[in-house]
């Protein structure tokens, strides 16, 4: 069994190449790094007896605001995922799997490598298509073309060209995404409190995503309320459909910011087809849609649980074949 390690700043993600296994696990590092040690040794539990080969992993929590640098972080993480599974090979921006201590000498090349991870695997079967992985609080947009990931290789630069959108469908604020909302015709300026998310916005509009307790306690009642609050009101003020409308109004601005980026990289490689992975791809088929793309969605061709620990699952798979 080979397994795949994906520790992002809010959740951990695990597969087995075999895709036999797969977690989403909520952890936030930024609010206590160490949880990460309890949440790996949990996994190591659910998973002994099953003949662990080898273990491969990525990350991104290295930019918690827990850690000084980027760098601290790296080197944090790495040295939790050496202590709970000796011998782990960490992939770097070159897509080649190094040792602890190659990650000890060069941390900065592993930071960020989970989108990476998962277009490189792709770039095997696809060789001509955009990827978009919408996850709980960023968005990769990633060309690939001819089979090569033609991407930036570093947050910086892809924020710089669009390949990064710092926006996902759980944990944004919804004054990140919108500066004035339309109520009954009316406009209004909306509050910078973060009084509500993306996972509250998509909540009310039925969309059956990933909701951890923290973020979302599971009532649409309560979700409209912290919309109503976005625009310093209540329910009693706007009513339920002025927090439709605004939820309506969020994923308008998501969709239309996700078409941009598209829209591009598009023009730019002339590429026609979009396949998605991540708890959002319902944000990546109405993109493709206004754009006249090929949609896939990965949880078509992998099972949903799989589609949304994707980098984790495509780490596993690479590290597999080598």
């Amino acid at each position: 069994m080979i397994i795949g390690i994906d520790i992002g700043g809010a959740n951990t993600k695990v597969a087995t190449s075999d895709g036999s296994f797969s977690r989403y696990i909520y952890a936030p590092l930024w609010r206590n790094r160490a949880i990460i040690y309890d949440v790996l040794a949990d996994v190591k539990r659910e998973l002994e007896g099953g003949g662990i080969r080898g273990t491969g992993a990525v990350m991104t929590g290295e930019l918690c605001g827990c850690f000084n640098t980027k760098r601290e972080g790296v080197l944090y993480i790495k040295n939790a995922v050496t202590d709970m599974f000796g011998g782990a090979k960490f992939f770097d921006r070159y897509c080649t799997f190094k040792d602890n201590s190659y990650v000890d000498k060069n941390p900065l090349s592993f930071a960020a490598t989970n989108w990476l991870a998962s277009a490189k695997f792709l770039s095997e079967e696809y060789k001509n298509v955009i990827f978009v992985d919408v996850g709980s609080t960023t968005t990769d947009v990633i060309p690939i073309v001819g089979g090569k990931v033609k991407a930036k290789r570093t947050d910086l630069e892809r924020l710089k060209y669009g390949e990064l959108i710092y926006s996902g469908v759980l944990r944004t604020g919804v004054a990140h995404l919108l500066k004035r909302v339309k109520i009954r015709g009316e406009e209004y300026r909306i509050s910078s409190e973060y009084f509500a998310t993306t996972a509250d916005a998509y909540l009310v509009l039925g969309y059956d995503i990933y909701k951890p307790a923290f973020w979302c306690d599971g009532s649409v009642e309560r979700a409209m309320q912290r919309l109503a609050r976005v625009v310093c009101s209540d329910l009693e003020e706007i009513g339920e459909e002025g927090a439709v409308c605004i939820a309506e109004q969020v994923k308008e601005a998501q969709v239309g910011e996700l078409i941009d980026s598209m829209k591009r990289i598009k023009a730019k490689y002339g590429l026609r087809k979009v396949i998605s992975a991540g708890i959002g791809d319902f944000i990546v088929e109405e993109a493709a849609d206004s754009l006249n793309m090929d949609f896939l969605s990965l949880s078509s061709v992998y099972d949903k649980g799989l589609a949304s620990v994707f980098p984790a699952y495509a780490v596993a798979k690479l590290l597999e074949t080598q």
